[in-house]
């Protein structure tokens, strides 16, 4: 073969690989309609994907060796993966009605085996196709034994860069633009011409001659043949194990570096990109080595105990990663034009971990293969069969893996295991048990003194810190351990789960979902999982019987729906380690999952909708953040389109999304999104999340309705934990009018399965960090809101007032001018309430507007009653933290005697002094023990 034709062969070869990842994220992605988002589906994706891959090596090889063409017969096989691959969507969707069909007859926990056989199915003819190009191509180009080793290496860096290369593209550019169907469409077209140019240059390439076996000068002694059957073993059984622990570390990189970097679509596209590259490099440096004489079986335990020592090297890093990155990332400013940047620093730190390792772990697959594979004329068929054994590793890895080593032994554990297997292996292959014995001696001694360094990193997410980052990893974790007290930790297919408390406050509880809190008993947290459980019960018409309930965090939204007579909850969570976690918050959630009422369903929710036959009176749903890969595929037009077909006649969904950390364009998509289903939606809460209670027809808010449902004690007691204790306080959380949500949403795309926008935008917004954007807020508005619900009860009395300003005060900005509006018209109903003058008062310190708190404050005198200085004390706390604000003028001497005969009182008024202006104040009297 000319050099020219070997570099042509070689350059497709390359595109071959980079559209080979395209599929595989595409077709993911496509599955994860039928399979679900969870860790497991994601194994079943990955070992089917590999499964075929092997067949195809096998099958493909063997034809290899019969041919005189071999590059024609690649040709043949980039045109029918083309044609596969145009034809995957439509095989797709006949096997998703299958599945559908089919899936309902196996109980919950044994569907892996029906989804196993719709993802095998769906993959096995193109994946077959794209595992018979390398063994085919290697057949082309080889035409001497001595040049097996160098150019197997060689092609398999090539389709590995291009591979990575293809990814990359894929997961930043192509899917994210363009959307899965044509993204698929255009690799397909792009394999077509791969086929026809390969055919092109095959035919005008000479025929290859069958080239004999190269007969040994004397024949083999039954000793050397045995030896050489050993060698071929060790060989199979080493890139077994290769395959094996490749698919353990790839899986526990990915979990590992997402607690670091944030578990974005991004993040996963640029850590698989990273494993794949340094795969790549590792081939590519064996094509360039020149030990060519050097014992092949012995140079691959030299590379496995390399890698060993690579991940050993790169172990303590771990646990400082969140922290280096909490460094760099905050040295970035946050714009447009630096999130490039933001991507190419986290695609440094993915570098750092996995390049290393995985260099050795590329290498190390052709120089095992060479072993096997001896000789030109069986080239194919051994190849194939060297494909096959490593792919039974990959496929065992990926299975054993993601199903039961991450949540059986966990992240660490894993990680453990799979060095110890590739410390045995080499063992193997290199036969000096001594060295090896004291070798193994150190790495288990190491590995046991580095123990917990899982458990650490999971409570640290530097992902989503704000201020400046502390100057030494000691401190960070010093602090960290000084604050926080983990109760909790568990992995599992899908996540890694931490429940943990504030010392000195356990019922401040939290629970992180890789790295990021998605659930606390904080205060703001806990209004939005409260209100978004209440919503839909006091609303509708028709009180709601049966419900689900989408997401379990720490189950205060279950508790919340329970406190109503409902008849029966569906409660469905991807995570058994979040539902785990979530029985740590007993108390605060009211033993929400051991109410008889509640099913627990551990499932992906459009799977578990699409194969639940019963209809809902309400469903909730509160998913994490759609910045979270997969998240977003609960955003879009097609599992709205779901939700509505399983909702009774006058059902409501209740949806949650934040507006935090977002934008104004992402939240205007998602209720466009919401309302192309949904005609009739209102929002409500407006503090830094939106509850959307949305339904097919027009929702009458009507008062006593709401009041009598709130007299239960049950509702009352769980409503008042939120500053609820009115009626018309629920009211005033309403942020949009039916009209009103409509016009705010405005015209534009939506969001689909096949362009998923928000998924790809989201981490943008993300990064951005957008604390604040226009809601649409009516509430806000110059004029009276008419249409809002609380706008037909006014004007308020003075206790409903007082009501509405508290809940508002404590869960929002004390700046907020809404909080302002509520304290004012407090103030006007109530002009003699001192602790009205002191609302207004503190508000308008808050907007820097000293003279106007002044003014309040003369004469001011704080109530003596001992259960009311909460106020003052608040107000006194405040103006603590804003001295620098604060003019110089002297206090009003009424403010000097404010507090009566209470020494206590008369201590924080004197303090308040202080803050306005300390050289006018006299020395505060001493505080009642």
């Amino acid at each position: 073969m000319t050099p020219g034709l070997r570099r042509a062969a070689m350059g497709l070869l390359f595109v071959s690989g980079a559209t080979g990842l395209v599929y595989e994220l595409v077709w993911s992605k496509y599955l994860a309609d039928v399979l679900g988002n969870s860790g497991q589906a994601h194994a079943i994706v990955l070992a089917t994907f590999m499964g075929g891959l092997a067949a195809g090596a096998f099958a493909f090889g063997r034809l290899a060796d019969r041919v005189a063409r071999p590059l024609v017969v690649y040709g043949v096989l980039e045109l029918l993966v083309g044609l596969s691959a145009l034809a995957f969507p439509s095989v797709h969707g006949g096997l998703r009605a299958v599945f559908l069909w089919a899936a309902p007859v196996f109980p919950e926990g044994v569907r892996a085996a029906p989804r196993l056989v719709i993802a095998a199915l769906s993959l096995v003819v193109p994946t077959m196709l794209m595992g018979g190009t390398l063994p085919v191509m290697l057949k082309q180009v080889t035409d001497a034994p001595e040049r097996i080793r160098p150019l197997l290496a060689r092609l398999y860096a090539i389709n590995s860069l291009g591979a990575a290369l293809g990814v990359f593209i894929a997961g930043t550019q192509l899917v994210p633009g363009f959307g899965l169907d044509r993204t698929g469409r255009g690799a397909a077209l792009v394999n077509l011409a791969l086929g026809l140019v390969a055919i092109a240059l095959g035919r005008r390439a000479p025929a290859r001659v069958a080239v004999a076996p190269i007969e040994p000068a004397a024949a083999p002694t039954a000793h050397e043949e045995e030896v050489a059957r050993r060698r071929r073993r060790l060989a199979l059984l080493g890139v077994t194990v290769t395959g094996f622990t490749s698919m353990v570390y790839e899986l526990a990189w990915i979990r590992l570096l997402t607690l670091v970097l944030g578990a974005s679509a991004y993040a996963f596209t640029l850590i698989l990109t990273a494993f794949i590259l340094g795969i790549g490099l590792g081939s590519f440096v064996m094509t360039r080595s020149e030990r060519g004489g050097a014992d092949p079986l012995k140079l691959f335990g030299q590379l496995q105990l390399a890698m060993v020592a690579a991940i050993c090297v790169t172990l303590p890093l771990y646990v400082r990663l969140p922290h280096l990155f909490w460094v760099a990332h905050h040295a970035l400013h946050r714009t447009e034009a630096t999130w490039p940047l933001y991507q190419a620093l986290t695609f440094g730190v993915c570098c750092a971990v996995l390049v290393l390792p995985t260099f050795f772990l590329g290498a190390a697959f052709p120089v095992g293969a060479r072993v096997a594979v001896a000789s030109v004329p069986t080239l194919g068929r051994t190849l194939g069969g060297v494909y096959a054994y490593n792919t039974l590793g990959t496929i065992s890895g990926s299975l054993l893996g993601g199903l039961w080593m991450l949540p059986t032994l966990t992240m660490e554990t894993s990680f453990a295991v799979a060095i110890v297997l590739n410390f045995a292996s080499a063992a193997a292959a290199l036969r000096r048990w001594a060295p090896i014995a004291a070798g193994g001696l150190m790495v288990a001694v190491y590995l046991v003194t580095s123990a917990g360094w899982s458990q650490v990193m999971a409570n640290l997410g530097p992902f989503r810190e704000y201020d400046a980052p502390y100057g030494s990893y000691r401190e960070y974790l010093a602090a960290t351990n000084r604050d926080y007290q983990v109760d909790f930790y568990q992995d599992d297919t899908f996540a890694t789960v931490v429940v943990g408390h504030l010392r000195g406050q356990p019922k401040h509880q939290y629970l992180r979902i890789n790295g990021k809190i998605d659930a606390s008993t904080g205060e703001r947290d806990v209004e939005t999982q409260i209100l978004s459980g209440h919503l839909g019960v006091l609303l509708p018409e028709r009180e709601p019987k049966r419900v689900l309930l989408i997401g379990a965090g720490a189950a205060l939204t279950a508790g919340a729906v329970l406190s109503h007579p409902i008849e029966h909850l569906d409660l469905v969570e991807i995570s058994s380690a979040v539902m785990a976690g979530a029985r740590l918050f007993t108390e605060a959630n009211r033993g929400a999952l051991d109410d008889p009422r509640v099913s627990l369903h551990l499932d992906d929710a459009k799977t578990f909708l699409a194969l639940q036959h019963e209809k809902y009176d309400l469903i909730v749903s509160v998913p994490s953040n759609p910045w979270v890969s997969g998240v977003s595929g609960l955003f879009t037009r097609e599992f709205f389109e779901i939700i509505s077909a399983h909702l009774t006649e006058g059902g409501v969904l209740v949806q949650w999304v934040h507006t935090y950390e977002s934008n104004e364009a992402l939240l205007k998509l998602v209720l466009r999104t919401m309302r192309s289903v949904f005609p009739h939606s209102t929002s409500w809460g407006g503090n830094a999340d939106l509850v959307m209670v949305t339904s097919k027809q027009p929702l009458s808010i009507d008062l006593q309705r709401i009041a009598q449902r709130m007299a239960d004690p049950r509702v009352k007691a769980d409503l008042l934990r939120i500053k609820i204790d009115d009626p018309l306080t629920v009211l005033g959380k309403q942020v949009h009018s039916d009209d009103a949500q409509r016009t705010y949403a405005g015209d534009g795309p939506v969001n689909t399965d096949d362009l998923n926008r928000l998924e790809y935008a989201a981490p943008i917004a993300f990064f951005l960090r957008q604390r604040e954007f226009q809601l649409g807020d009516e509430r806000r508005g110059v004029e009276p809101a008419t249409d809002l619900a609380l706008s037909r009860h006014l004007p308020l009395t003075e206790p409903q007032a007082m009501a509405l300003y508290r809940n508002l005060a404590f869960f929002h900005q004390a700046d907020d001018p809404l909080v302002r509006s509520a304290a004012e018209r407090w103030l006007e109903l109530s002009p003699d309430e001192p602790r009205a003058r002191l609302a207004v008062a503190q508000v308008a310190l808050a907007q820097r507007e000293v003279t106007t708190a002044r003014r309040l404050l003369e004469g001011f005198a704080p109530p003596g009653p001992a259960g009311r200085k909460a106020e003052v004390s608040a107000l006194t706390a405040h103006l603590k933290g804003r001295r620098s604000v604060l003019l110089d003028d002297p206090v009003p001497a009424a403010v000097l005697q404010a507090g009566g005969d209470d020494a206590e009182l008369k201590a924080l008024v004197k303090t308040l002094c202080e803050a306005l202006a300390p050289e006018a104040c006299a020395p505060a009297p001493a505080a009642v023990p």
